[in-house]
């Protein structure tokens, strides 16, 4: 258990890394940056981190975990509107992971969630082969995170439920 420091250091160092990513990619960001927008020193960053991209693992597993929580306090199914929805609530965050270093893992996460992957697949004609069905909810699955990559970095993005029901039909045809 991390005690309140801890926590509240990792947090200062976060957000310094958020705001550093709103301007250059992860590629161009150094420990000495990051240590001094946070004013925290070196030698505390590399007591919990070993790069700045570890530091980005940490936001999204932060990220993913919040997501989860937040679908389960609200007894909400991981359904893609709900997903899409809380995604829009926090598109900023989104935007910067999403651009970041690893961008389709960190999507690829979101959309691998079983339910969701399970509700996609619901949709596929259950006439297709057990094989073709495998490859088509792989299809599906970045097809979608694909859709949503490009809704995410719209300067005038369509509502969530919008885009669930695009992605929806489109699963549809097959």
């Amino acid at each position: 258990m991390e005690n309140q420091r801890i926590r509240v250091t990792k947090k200062m160092l976060k957000e310094a890394l958020v705001r550093l990513l709103e301007n250059k990619p992860i590629e161009k960001v150094s420990v000495y940056e990051i240590c001094q927008t946070a004013e925290i020193n070196r030698t505390t960053f590399y007591k919990y981190y070993g790069s700045p991209y570890d530091l980005l693992n940490d936001i999204q597993a932060d990220f993913l975990h919040e997501l989860e929580v937040n679908l389960q306090e609200k007894e909400q199914l991981y359904s893609l509107q709900n997903i899409l929805t809380y995604i829009d609530n926090h598109r900023d965050a989104c935007r910067i992971l999403i651009t970041s270093a690893d961008s389709d893992g960190f999507l690829e996460k979101v959309f691998s969630q079983a339910s969701l992957t399970n509700q996609l697949e619901g949709l596929l004609a259950s006439t297709q082969s057990e094989a073709s069905r495998r490859y088509t909810t792989e299809f599906v699955v970045y097809g979608s995170y694909s859709v949503v990559r490009k809704w995410l970095l719209s300067d005038q993005p369509e509502p969530p439920e919008e885009i669930a029901r695009i992605i929806i039909s489109l699963v549809q045809r097959f």
